[in-house]
């Protein structure tokens, strides 16, 4: 019966962790980290609708991205659109692609335990996710 009881404790916590909602446009300010990957890729987004982005790949430069960004609200579903964005992620997942500079909509969310995600692969968990305000 103890079994039993701790199984459902577990599924309950695995449920709630793994649920989110929306971010709010004041909760989607902040500096991010990307969770995966050998670059080290971090990303800033600025009260005043500016962005900045900087991304490291073993063994090269630092190149700093930076623009203007947008909350945008689309079918009822609430858009972080940062122009000028380069996915450089790409070079790692996808090589040999390279991304070109363009709008980049993303979907910032809030998980349960309150921290911020920006999902960018949600099916392999690469994510930004907020380490500051």
């Amino acid at each position: 019966m103890v079994a039993i009881m701790n199984n459902h404790c577990l599924i309950v916590i695995i449920v709630l962790a793994a649920c989110s909602r929306p971010a709010t446009k004041e909760e989607a300010v902040g500096v991010y980290a990307m969770n995966k990957g050998k670059a080290r890729d971090t990303l800033t987004v600025y009260p005043t609708g500016a962005y900045s982005r900087r991304y490291t790949a073993p063994g090269a430069a630092s190149v700093v991205d930076s623009g203007r960004w947008t909350w945008d609200t689309i079918n009822g579903e609430h858009f972080l659109t940062l122009e000028k964005f380069t996915p450089r992620w790409d070079y790692e997942l996808f090589p040999p692609t390279r991304g070109a500079p363009g709008f980049w909509p993303a979907r910032p969310e809030r998980r349960v335990g309150g921290s911020v995600r920006i999902p960018v692969e949600r099916d392999i968990g690469w994510a930004y996710v907020q380490v500051g305000h």
